[in-house]
């Protein structure tokens, strides 16, 4: 009677935690990760020394951390002081024909480059577009929307102008939506009882 050889293989960590990841990145926000992340979004400039250091961790903990964040979640950009260039920023949501949306947004976005930061499509009782805008003066502004009501199959476009921003919550919201999300996942897979 020969005995065969079953080769193990460790759970470790790392294994543990790939399994996890069938939730996609709710395997990857932990607790820690939830903390470097919202730090991350109320100052996407802040040093891994320095964050480490507020955080409580090693450096190295924290760079490998940081990484994996930011080839999965996290998406770093900069925004524009609007008050010390002068420049004007607004929204414009734009009805369009049944179908239609996908192809006036792309047109939207080709089109006025130098003025039309990004563009989205939406539903709600209408198909619309949602154009975010940067501007000069009211002349730039009111030719870049009359070349827009001009594009084939809009129908209407509503416009308004950001006056002043009161606050900022992203930090928060972001941690709690990981939170909701990690929690939701969980019982979804019978690991927290409803």
């Amino acid at each position: 009677m020969s005995i065969s050889k079953i080769k193990k293989t460790p759970v470790t960590r790392s294994n543990s935690h790939a399994n996890d990841s069938k939730q996609g990145l709710l395997g990857l926000v932990d607790n820690t990760n939830l903390k470097i992340i919202e730090e991350l979004v109320k100052n996407p400039g802040t040093s891994s020394a320095s964050l480490a250091t507020k955080l409580r961790m090693p450096l190295s903990s924290l760079q490998r951390r940081r990484a994996k964040l930011e080839k999965s979640v996290l998406i770093k950009s900069y925004d524009i002081n609007l008050k010390a260039s002068g420049g004007k920023m607004g929204d414009a949501v734009i009805n369009v024909d049944k179908g239609k949306s996908r192809e006036v947004a792309t047109n939207i976005l080709k089109k006025f480059k130098s003025n039309v930061m990004s563009v989205s499509t939406r539903i709600n009782s209408e198909h619309n577009v949602a154009a975010q805008i940067i501007y000069n003066d009211t002349s730039e502004l009111h030719n870049l929307l009359e070349n827009i009501k001009s594009i084939p199959y809009v129908t209407s476009l509503l416009w308004s102008e950001m006056v002043e921003v009161i606050g900022d919550n992203s930090p928060s919201v972001i941690t709690a939506f990981f939170n909701n999300s990690k929690h939701s996942g969980m019982s979804d897979q019978g690991h927290i009882p409803s």
